[in-house]
């Protein structure tokens, strides 16, 4: 049952990426392209799943996870873009996991209570 779901992700994920990616390519600005293709597509397609195959209690779980990673995703951009420049790209992406980690970790905390 698992490897189906894993299986499932996969299919819907790549057919879904196909479709994000199509649309982007449509927008302007193309700097955009990436966000629509990536990661609404898989976690989209991911939560689709885990609801039917194992019912809405565990994807409601796995939303509140992918929120806190997005907290953290929006900090770690904002403090990547001041890091790279000031410290140069390897360690300036080394030290923007900082603040990646702590937002997620506390919106997670926060709505895992």
């Amino acid at each position: 049952m698992q490897l189906i779901a894993v299986a499932l992700k996969a299919l819907a994920g790549g057919t879904l990426l196909v479709a994000f990616s199509a649309l982007s390519d449509v927008l302007k600005p193309k700097a955009f392209a990436g966000l629509f293709a990536a990661a609404p597509s898989v976690a989209l397609t991911s939560l689709v799943i885990t609801v039917l195959m194992t019912g809405p209690a565990k994807a409601t779980i796995s939303s509140r996870g992918m929120i806190a990673g997005a907290a953290g995703m929006i900090a770690y951009c904002v403090a990547a873009s001041f890091l790279v420049k000031k410290f140069g790209a390897v360690p300036g992406s080394i030290m923007a996991w900082g603040a990646w980690i702590v937002p997620s970790m506390a919106v997670y905390w926060l709505f895992m209570r």
